[in-house]
């Protein structure tokens, strides 16, 4: 999100982070783009490792956000602290607000390969 006018600027969009070992460290954004919102909200952001037993490794709730017409569009733009990736594998990002699921988009941590 650009402070000064607030527009958010999706770039670099993917859904594979790419490491020589693991575990590693690695900064993401998030976005989401919503309707059917109307008023007081807290989001929580969680990224759960989807391994052999599922464990979160990362999250960030955001203060309470109104959402103001529910025909219209909320923008949700957060820069995630660093996040630590214990193993390779699949890692979901679960969205809730208010405490109720939203949705998810997952993404997959690879081993790069020696050139």
């Amino acid at each position: 999100m650009e402070s000064r006018t607030t527009k958010a600027s999706v770039i670099g969009i993917f859904d594979t982070l790419h490491a020589p070992e693991a575990p590693f460290r690695q900064r993401v954004g998030f976005y989401a783009r919503m309707t059917d919102a109307e008023g007081d909200y807290r989001f929580l952001v969680r990224v759960v490792y989807l391994g052999d037993e599922e464990r979160i490794v990362g999250g960030l709730e955001t203060e309470t956000v109104r959402a103001a017409n529910r025909l219209g569009f909320m923008q949700l733009s957060l820069n995630l602290p660093p996040l630590t990736f214990p193993e390779f594998g699949r890692y979901e990002f679960q969205l809730f607000a208010n405490d109720v699921y939203v949705g998810r988009a997952t993404i997959n941590a690879v081993k790069t390969e020696a050139q």
